[in-house]
């Protein structure tokens, strides 16, 4: 009887941080985002994570967020344009006191589209 390999693992998927403040700079060769968590209390922020990107990437990735944006008013409904405030901070500070309802609500929709695979990991719903 021939040896079983073991099956490859799938890796896992990285720690997922929160941000709710960005930067973006560039230069000749790359694009560099900056990526934080503005923390109302102390009216500071602190930057957790930077992406430096080439250009050609840049552009593919904004076209990427630009698709999944769209998908996601489709699905969801119009999203505030923060753009229109003369301080773009103030649209993330009025969004603070709702996150957790809707944070709570997303996760719930979430976990309605998945359902328990029989190797007990999630499968989601086509």
């Amino acid at each position: 009887m021939p040896k079983l390999r073991p099956l490859p693992s799938r890796p896992r998927a990285p720690l997922a941080r929160y941000a709710n403040y960005f930067e973006v700079g560039h230069n000749p060769y790359e694009f560099l985002i900056d990526f934080g968590q503005y923390k109302p209390e102390s009216a500071s922020v602190v930057l957790h994570t930077r992406l430096a990107l080439g250009p050609t990437h840049a552009k593919m990735f904004a076209a990427m967020l630009g698709g999944a944006i769209s998908r996601h008013e489709g699905d969801c409904g119009p999203i505030a344009d923060a753009c229109d405030p003369s301080d773009p901070l103030e649209v993330v500070l009025k969004s603070l006191p709702d996150f957790e309802r809707r944070a709570l609500a997303a996760r719930r929709r979430a976990a309605a589209h998945e359902l328990p695979a029989p190797n007990g990991r999630r499968k989601t719903k086509r």
